[in-house]
């Protein structure tokens, strides 16, 4: 082979071995993930953040409702039942708490047997157990007394626009006997006709 030749073949040869030395170099530092490059959280991507400790956690509401003070029950108010013929009290003679005894009306004193309340049934409650009571069966004219409170009709009692009081079981109204006005006079109950005797106001 002529000297020329060799010289070349061996010059194309070193220069393909020094390009496949290159190529070999780049890819070996392209491709080395040790010299691959490293991000710090603050360069790269975030970290994700931890949790929230237990002291930093939001409580939320307890889901029951706080029971609610119960309203205050409400409180009967203590009146006297006057008569407008007269302006005397409906009374229980000498105050006492006896079972049939009979009312009259009298000078308002504000004596314990002239003090009534009116409880959500209609009864009128006097001398703590005692109520306004009509035993006449119907029957016009029949005095009225107290009795033990029971919260049967003939205990029951509705005021009227007219001033008038109607008793439930026997719709006669409370009356002064003979539309008298003295210190006395029985209470009685009779059919209603709205006189003077028959309308009665309350005072406290």
């Amino acid at each position: 082979m002529p000297l020329a030749v060799l010289a070349w073949v061996l010059a194309v040869l070193l220069g393909l071995a020094a390009v496949i030395g290159t190529v070999w170099v780049l890819t070996r530092d392209v491709f080395d993930p040790r010299s691959a490059p490293t991000q710090s959280p603050a360069q790269g991507t975030t970290a994700s953040a931890p949790g929230p400790s237990p002291s930093e956690a939001s409580t939320s509401p307890d889901p029951s409702p706080t029971p609610s003070e119960p309203p205050p029950a409400p409180t009967s108010t203590v009146v006297a039942v006057q008569s407008a013929a007269s302006g005397r009290c409906l009374d229980v003679p000498g105050g006492g708490a006896v079972d049939g005894a009979a009312l009259q009306i009298y000078d308002c004193t504000g004596a314990a047997g002239q003090q009534w309340t009116a409880s959500t049934s209609g009864e009128l409650r006097t001398l703590g157990s005692m109520c306004l009571d009509d035993p006449s069966g119907g029957a016009p004219g029949t005095a009225v007394t107290v009795w033990t409170c029971h919260g049967g009709a003939n205990q029951q009692w509705v005021p009227q626009a007219d001033g008038t009081v109607r008793n439930v079981a026997t719709s006669l109204c409370l009356d002064v006997s003979g539309a008298a006005t003295d210190n006395g006079t029985p209470v009685i109950v009779y059919d209603c006709h709205a006189g003077d005797n028959q309308r009665w106001s309350t005072s406290g």
